[in-house]
């Protein structure tokens, strides 16, 4: 992990002393605070919501459901996915996400594998396929989509 990773997420993590559960995987690791500064997971979390974070990445949602983190992603104590960069629709604007910082969208972005993220939130997949992102929707920079509940697609 790079100083300007560790630097970044600490600064996120103690903006809010509520949001210490926050967790990230980054470079394969799955990292969270301690004593205000990013370290190794080194046991399982369960968020507010009821989602259960593995130190492996992999998450249990209180609903069944399963999903392993990728790099980049990161969850807060509530149990809500964010992607350090990638694309996202919220509140039906697109949203760009660069370092995990979000601002709106300013000009179509195509992601490492040949995908194409227009502004109003159209999705043209490398193999030709067309899709519209619903609200929630994320796309990491190598054009895997997460749907609002923190489920990948394909």
């Amino acid at each position: 992990m790079n100083k300007y990773s560790i630097t970044l997420f600490a600064l996120m993590m103690s903006a809010n002393i509520a949001m210490a559960q926050q967790v990230m995987m980054q470079d394969g690791k799955m990292m969270t605070m301690k004593d205000g500064k990013p370290m190794a997971m080194d046991k399982d979390m369960t968020m507010s919501n009821g989602d259960k974070v593995m130190m492996d990445g992999s998450v249990v949602m209180k609903n069944g459901k399963k999903m392993k983190m990728q790099n980049g992603m990161m969850m807060d104590e509530s149990g809500h996915m964010m992607m350090r960069d990638g694309v996202a629709m919220k509140d039906g604007k697109m949203m760009a996400m660069k370092d995990g910082q979000s601002m709106a969208m300013a000009q179509d972005m195509t992601m490492s594998n040949g995908t194409k993220v227009m502004m109003d939130g159209s999705v043209m997949m490398k193999d030709g396929k067309k899709m519209k992102m619903k609200d929630g929707m994320m796309m990491d920079q190598n054009g895997m989509m997460m749907d609002a509940n923190g489920m990948m697609k394909k």
